[in-house]
């Protein structure tokens, strides 16, 4: 009884900091930088338009107007109506919802399994270390872009196939990042002294490897964000994607691409939108990153 009472304050010297003084310092830091605040102000509100798209949206995103089709933006139509008579306005608001939605799932399959596979193969190392590098090398091979597209293909055109494609492709660069990150932490001497006072291998994973990649993680899956709305609506734009009527970006892109001498708007409006909100992810991704950097000095 007495050797383990004597293991707790050995315990407590070689646990990570304090995780609550590093979300406080974290978020001084965020609210300092004006880049960050905006972005994050701007995202929130493009995703309250999509929850409370039902609420914003002026008609309904299929509703079909023949009198009106091919308007260009008027006091009826702000942003005018598509080929079919429909509001453009009124889909892209929906669309806000359909977007994120699936670029958001996205992103949690590549962070879960790849944090997932790049942990393990930095902490059980040898052969599986290995093997689970190798085959992230042979995905690497490939563009992401690349990868989605033989991913759907198989699976076959649909909004979930395309969502599961974008999050699956990206894992292998995920999971190196993470692995590398990993490494440095797992030659320290912190984890090498948990080990030898036999803390147990979730421990060690949960206190002292997450919270130390957790910077990595989180700079890297808020620039990922941006890089699955695109993907996603590539895969939409060459109908492997979201497919009619759904109201989704790529989709009007795609819809709008034959119209634009005759009308613009159709693809002007949603190019925008995706344009945006990608560029406000990667600057907050920047800001992030200048954040979690050792050698910032803000």
């Amino acid at each position: 009884m007495a050797k383990l009472e004597t293991y707790k304050p050995i315990q407590a010297r070689v646990a990570p900091k304090d995780p609550i003084k590093i979300k406080s310092d974290t978020l001084r830091k965020l609210l300092k930088d004006k880049r960050a605040v905006v972005c994050i102000l701007f995202l929130v509100i493009v995703a309250l338009i999509g929850i409370l798209a039902p609420l914003l949206a002026p008609f309904d995103p299929e509703e079909q107007f023949y009198e009106s089709i091919l308007q260009g933006p008027s006091k009826e139509h702000l942003l005018g109506t598509d080929a079919i008579g429909r509001d453009v306005l009124s889909r892209l608001v929906y669309g806000v919802r359909v977007t994120l939605t699936v670029s958001m799932l996205a992103v949690a399959i590549t962070f879960f399994l790849g944090t997932f596979i790049g942990l393990l193969s930095a902490y059980v190392g040898g052969w599986l270390d290995n093997v689970l590098m190798r085959i992230m090398d042979i995905l690497l091979a490939l563009p992401s872009i690349i990868l989605a597209l033989a991913i759907v293909a198989i699976l076959g055109p649909s909004l979930t196939n395309a969502m599961i494609a974008v999050g699956v492709a990206s894992i292998p660069g995920f999971a190196r990042l993470i692995r590398g990150a990993a490494l440095s932490i797992k030659s320290s001497g912190f984890v090498e002294a948990s080990r030898s006072i036999g803390s147990s291998h979730s421990w060690i994973l949960r206190r002292q490897f997450l919270p130390n990649v957790a910077g990595v993680l989180l700079v890297y899956t808020t620039l990922f964000i941006g890089v699955a709305i695109l993907d996603t609506a590539a895969l939409s734009f060459i109908g492997l994607g979201a497919q009619p009527p759904t109201p989704e970006w790529g989709t009007m892109l795609s819809e709008g691409k034959n119209y634009m001498y005759d009308a613009w708007w159709l693809a002007t409006f949603p190019g925008i939108a995706i344009t945006i909100v990608v560029f406000s992810v990667n600057f907050l991704g920047d800001a992030l990153r200048d954040i979690f950097d050792p050698k910032s000095t803000r």
